[in-house]
């Protein structure tokens, strides 16, 4: 997995953490755990035996502190690293059946329950959080698009504006500008992942737009998800087409497939032509 780490992040500096903050270093163990478990699958028993007891203490140090309110500007950094680590070994445990990442089979999902508690870190402790070593790294200009990533992102684009248009046609008028508004953050997320693949970007490199489209939807467009609307799990099936561009990551292979397992599952029969690409595209890639 090649991760851009130019402060050391990953190698050093987490692993320095877990000595003054367990929960880190359990968690990192449970995520090797999970990676040996992928690599050795007539061991993957023992290993994943490994991972949940990691995991157990290691989450259960980080919900100690969010729930005795002892969160601070010390200590708000540890506790954003290790619930991006929690959301990490959440997708190393692979799909699972009835849980598709942002909806369930009934009610909130587990994984949007964790990706709460980064919001929580973050909207309180922003400046803090994105300081030091874990300050974004300054973005240089990419090339301009090619010839043939073009062709694939106008694709994109116009089978997501037929859905728009149909939307705009028979959405009630109240629901219209929540999916308006996440549509148009979908289309920015599409150009820049296409850019990035031009580029010759690859797995995780796609983890902060695919991830902070999830973690930017409005409550309301949440809830419709959870209700099945038939809608809004369009619009999630025109997002899953990227995700396997995340597969050269280890953790995240079969997610693309599962997510549009569970929105084909729940959709209504009348909607189903809508996913017909999306499902295609991704059986391609």
């Amino acid at each position: 997995m090649a991760i851009s780490d130019p402060h050391n992040l990953w190698q050093y500096h987490l692993v320095q953490w877990g000595i003054e903050f367990p929960s880190i270093l359990h968690l990192l163990l449970a995520l090797s755990a999970l990676h040996l478990a992928h690599e050795r699958p007539d061991e993957r028993e023992k290993y994943l035996q490994q991972a949940d007891g990691h995991f157990t203490f290691g989450v259960r140090t980080v919900t100690n502190v969010l729930s005795l309110q002892d969160m601070n500007e010390d200590n708000c950094q540890l506790i954003y690293m290790s619930a991006v680590l929690i959301i990490f070994i959440y997708f190393g445990r692979g799909p699972r059946n009835g849980q598709y990442l942002i909806f369930s089979e009934a009610g909130p999902s587990e994984w949007l329950v964790l990706l709460q508690g980064v919001k929580l870190t973050v909207g309180k402790y922003h400046e803090k959080v994105y300081s030091g070593v874990l300050e974004p790294e300054k973005s240089s200009p990419l090339p301009e698009i090619t010839p043939s990533m073009r062709i694939e992102l106008h694709e994109h684009t116009v089978h997501t504006q037929a859905v728009q248009r149909f939307i705009e046609q028979e959405a009630p008028v109240d629901d219209l500008p929540i999916y308006v508004s996440v549509l148009d953050n979908l289309y920015e997320i599409m150009n820049r992942v296409y850019e990035r693949r031009s580029a010759g970007q690859l797995g995780v490199a796609f983890m902060d737009l695919l991830i902070g489209w999830l973690y930017r939807l409005p409550e309301k467009f949440v809830r419709l998800l959870e209700e099945k609307e038939p809608r809004a799990l369009v619009i999630l099936a025109y997002w899953a087409v990227m995700f396997p561009y995340m597969d050269a990551v280890w953790f995240m292979e079969g997610w693309a497939e599962h997510v549009l397992w569970g929105v084909s599952t729940f959709l209504q029969e009348e909607y189903r032509s809508w996913i017909e690409w999306p499902l295609q595209k991704v059986k391609q890639e």
